[in-house]
């Protein structure tokens, strides 16, 4: 197993459902696919998402409930890969898959509109690479029926994510200190809604 792949499931078990960020994921942990793309091209990395999107649009949602497409040789810069995010969903609905998949997006230098740079509410969607998560609707519809007030779970996250705060993060999982959620993200312009 590669080593994106292995610090990519380790952040889902320790941070993801340890800190109880998604309380959606832990039901799905053991059939999580995580597919890496060590490819540098920005085109080719699109063409493989395409391929597993299709995979998983296609596959028994038993067998195959969601997946996580990894690009650790790509999109470093956070405003390329928020472009290539548009693109991805563009072609999620041009694929028909619109209403049947969705995109939660994660990367290591994530920033929400309207923060400060250095908040730690931002450490709610970074992960240690640029990666998509390719979710079933109707898995969110049916997990949101089981969640009170589902609406506060954003909010709940970020509260908790400042509460953490970088040490209480390493802590946790102390790999991620010389992972890229770590690094300087420099100035990154600010992308993504609250």
């Amino acid at each position: 197993m590669s080593t994106a792949k292995l610090l990519t499931r380790e952040w889902v078990k320790q941070l993801v459902i340890g800190e109880g960020l998604c309380p959606f994921a832990a039901p799905v942990f053991d059939s999580l696919r995580i597919d890496v793309c060590d490819s540098s091209d920005p085109e080719q990395a699109t063409l493989q998402f395409m391929e597993l999107l299709r995979e998983v649009a296609e596959a028994d949602a038993a067998e195959l409930p969601t997946a996580l497409f990894v690009v650790p040789s790509c999109f470093d810069d956070f405003d390329l890969y928020w472009n290539w995010l548009l693109i991805c969903d563009n072609l999620l609905a041009q694929m028909g898959y619109e209403g049947v998949l969705q995109l939660a997006s994660f990367h290591p230098h994530y920033l929400f509109e309207g923060e400060n740079e250095d908040d730690m509410s931002h450490f709610t969607n970074r992960s240690p690479y640029p990666m998509l998560h390719i979710i079933r609707e109707a898995d969110i519809e049916q997990a949101l029926a089981s969640v009170s007030r589902p609406e506060r779970i954003p909010e709940r996250n970020r509260q908790h994510m400042r509460r953490l705060g970088k040490e209480g993060l390493l802590q946790c999982m102390p790999a991620l200190a010389q992972s890229r959620l770590f690094q300087d993200a420099g100035d990154i312009t600010e992308h993504a809604e609250s």
